[in-house]
């Protein structure tokens, strides 16, 4: 059963048509019955419908006003448009906005069955049509990603638009950057049929990407045909005023080989993040010299400095300088990104702040970050992660913590070099050395020992990083005496040992 709404401000009107119509026996419902185009609309947005039949001319919203409107979020409902006036402009605006038909009052009760009739066999021929474009469009998706075989690509042939036998072949994908929540499915349709006639295949993502398959005659050249995606990309721009990046796959001479231009024009879609938009790229455009195998390791000791410092505008201004150096790829750009949100990571639980990544959170945050696809939303979605530290650290400074345990906590900070215990601060401010300790474990969350230890090692870390210092001379100088007892409780800390940390870096 479709579901149909009567829309009139006469009553009488509404109460007629659901008396002389015999809806069941037309497959059809009538689920809902408005006063008026507005109040049609405010219910059609919340339960759809497949047939609306309305008066044209009503108070608040007149029935070609309601056509307008449901048309801009769903092109599939059928309109019926009822009137009283015989007048040509009337029919001419209902015809232009894609009305099934324009009925004159009052109703011929045969004539509206009619139409009822062939918009019911419509609406059924369009639902087999969109099931077989579904089932088609699955197996090209399985069949690009290589999941099935030519002998079940051939049974759907009478289906394809383009040609199996003799032909060369293109995979493109068109990234569109929406600028509104407007659906583009017909819009982008419309533009590559006025391009590529029906030589195309094109397959809707549900990420909003588009993938288009495109075969060729055996003559053209691969300039050519970068040609029409330029005129694509033109329309997207000038017609839909939205922003598009192109990646077009290698021209492959048989149809078992359409995998491997959709693999490379998946691989070459990632370099929208360098290249920016509203360009069509292929593999000859690219000119990259740069190695894929940066490390970064100088740039993320530098970060991490900052983020001790808590120094967020020169923070800030050093990941924008690093992040815009044109000479990365993309690769580079998601690798340095990444060691970021892990330095982050490391960081949250080094001061045992409140964690935001645990367990597979890490992995989902990463994940989002890789699906940021232009430069400057990597570097938004960086920033404000760093930004969220910073504040998190100034959160957790801002802990009111017990008069004595802030003095002993400023005492180790400034002479952590000193042979300090708990005994000798207990003595000096005049408290029992346990009660002491067992207010600073519960107000600090270590024990004292630790929390002496993990600032030596820390200073440490900063004097092999920063220094040309031998590494017996900064163990004396952070406070220990035995050498190879530094050694055991650096690495408990870093999980490496000194000497490692000191290879890793660059001078």
């Amino acid at each position: 059963m479709y579901k149909v709404m009567l829309v009139d401000d006469e009553k009488l009107i509404t109460q007629g048509l659901l008396n002389i119509i015999g809806w069941d026996k037309l497959e059809l419902k009538v689920t809902q019955i408005a006063n008026n185009g507005e109040e049609a609309f405010e219910k059609f947005q919340k339960d759809p419908v497949d047939i609306i039949i309305t008066d044209i001319n009503m108070p608040k919203l007149t029935g070609l006003d309601l056509l307008k409107k449901i048309t801009n979020i769903n092109n599939k409902t059928k309109f019926i448009i009822l009137s009283g006036y015989d007048e040509f402009s009337y029919a001419k605006t209902a015809i232009e906005y894609g009305v099934e038909s324009y009925i004159l009052k009052p109703i011929d009760e045969e004539e509206l069955e009619n139409v009822l009739k062939k918009i019911v066999l419509d609406i059924s021929d369009e639902k087999i049509k969109e099931s077989k474009i579904l089932n088609k469009n699955r197996i090209l998706f399985q069949y690009l990603n290589r999941k099935i075989l030519k002998e079940e690509l051939i049974n759907i042939k009478d289906y394809l638009n383009i040609s199996l036998e003799n032909k060369n072949y293109t995979v493109a994908i068109l990234m569109i950057i929406k600028k509104n929540e407007k659906d583009l499915f017909t819009p982008i349709d419309t533009i590559a049929k006025s391009i590529f006639g029906n030589e195309y295949e094109i397959l809707h993502k549900y990420d909003g990407q588009v993938v288009l398959i495109n075969s060729w005659n055996k003559d053209f050249t691969s300039d050519q045909i970068k040609n029409y995606y330029i005129q694509i990309k033109d329309k997207i721009i000038n017609e839909l005023n939205e922003e598009v990046f192109i990646s077009i796959g290698d021209l492959v001479c048989d149809v078992n080989e359409i995998e491997i231009s959709y693999k490379i024009a998946n691989a070459l879609k990632k370099y929208m993040l360098t290249e920016g938009v509203n360009i069509c790229l292929d593999r000859h455009s690219l000119n990259y010299t740069e190695e894929y195998n940066r490390t970064f390791n100088n740039e993320i000791e530098k970060i991490n400095k900052l983020i001790i410092e808590k120094n967020i505008d020169v923070l800030e201004e050093y990941v924008n300088e690093i992040l815009d150096n044109k000479k990365l790829n993309p690769k580079n750009i998601y690798d340095l990104s990444i060691k970021i949100l892990f330095l982050i990571d490391k960081t949250l639980e080094e001061f045992k702040l409140n964690r935001k990544y645990r367990n597979d959170s890490l992995s989902n945050i990463i994940v989002k970050l890789c699906n940021e696809s232009t430069r400057e939303n990597v570097k938004s979605f960086v920033l404000s992660e760093l930004k969220e530290l910073i504040e998190l650290m100034d959160d957790n400074n801002r802990i009111k913590y017990s008069p004595v345990v802030q003095q002993v906590i400023s005492i180790v900070n400034e002479k952590y070099y000193e042979e300090l215990s708990l005994k000798t601060l207990a003595q000096k401010y005049n408290v029992n050395s346990s009660y002491l300790g067992q207010i600073f474990n519960k107000e600090v969350g270590v024990s004292f020992s630790e929390y002496l230890n993990k600032i030596k090692n820390t200073k440490a870390k900063e004097l092999i990083l920063n220094t040309n210092m031998k590494i017996n001379d900064i163990a004396k100088s952070v406070g220990y005496i035995d050498t190879s007892y530094f050694y055991r409780k650096f690495k408990k800390y870093f999980g490496v040992s000194p000497s490692t940390i000191r290879d890793m870096k660059r001078y």
